[in-house]
């Protein structure tokens, strides 16, 4: 809608043989073709990212393991069917596999400043982010990771 209707399109390019369906002047209820698996979007961040990915008409699947009300304020920010919560458990490989092979991207933003009574520290910011970076590479996915993961990382 008017002027700078356009800053709201992606310009991402995502896997596949055809260029991205796109409908829509790039608003809320436009559809950009991206399908973005937030991994982490029940957190801080995760909730703004949301928004924007929603925003820009992307259809955006929020991957959670607690319980189905943690994810009820995320649906909210997209039309309806454009915010999908999807039940799944970190510590299984193919329940990961299951999310990402409906995605085009896959964004981290797992992370803890401290470990907890089911996961530790290194389990939740190290082998999580290693665990969705290489399920990402074997599928072939768009994958964006934390810069937290990429400085711990160095330091190892």
């Amino acid at each position: 809608y008017g002027a700078g209707a356009d800053d709201h399109r992606s310009t991402l390019v995502t896997r596949g043989a055809g260029p991205i369906l796109c409908k829509g002047t790039g608003g809320r209820s436009s559809v950009s073709g991206i399908i973005a698996a937030v991994f982490g979007a029940t957190g801080f961040l995760g909730r703004y990212l949301v928004q924007q990915l929603a925003k820009m008409g992307t259809q955006v699947l929020v991957p959670f393991r607690g319980c189905e009300d943690s994810t009820r304020h995320l649906k909210l920010m997209g039309d309806l069917g454009q915010v999908v919560p999807m039940k799944y458990n970190p510590t299984d490989e193919d329940s990961f596999k299951a999310v990402m092979a409906k995605a085009n991207v896959v964004i981290n933003l797992i992370g803890r400043e401290f470990g907890t009574r089911n996961y530790s520290f290194e389990e939740v910011n190290h082998g999580m982010a290693q665990q969705l970076a290489m399920v990402s590479i074997a599928l072939k996915v768009s994958f964006s990771c934390t810069l937290f993961f990429i400085v711990h990382v160095e330091f190892l």
